[in-house]
């Protein structure tokens, strides 16, 4: 884990126990992605991290950026969502503008990265 995923862990009580497994590219998507989940669980109340949103897990798939958060909750899952689209853009190496791209194994990188 790097110094801003436990951070990260550190801030959110609720994600005091989530795995990640995401380049430096996607960390503001994912501390924006955090901190609109955390005032969405503040709205609703829900400070016990047992008891209330959780984010399990942070991680690369299929070349975008997934979280498994629980319960499900549609309000939730639209904050997920839009992360998982906006990672579609964002190269996950630097951070710069990029694209998803490969055959056999699919990654969104910007150009430089693209050719390494």
């Amino acid at each position: 884990m790097t110094d801003w995923q436990e951070a990260l862990s550190k801030r959110y009580a609720w994600a005091e126990r989530t795995s990640f497994a995401v380049g430096e590219g996607w960390r503001e998507l994912v501390e924006r992605t955090f901190a609109r989940l955390d005032a969405l669980a503040s709205a609703q109340g829900e400070q016990d991290p047992d008891l209330g949103l959780r984010v399990l897990d942070v991680k690369e798939k299929y070349g975008t950026l997934r979280m498994d958060v629980v319960p499900f909750r549609d309000d939730a899952e639209a904050i997920v969502d839009d992360a998982e689209r906006q990672s579609e853009t964002i190269c996950d190496v630097c951070g710069k503008p990029g694209s998803l791209r490969g055959d056999a194994w699919l990654s969104t990188k910007c150009d430089e990265h693209s050719k390494k």
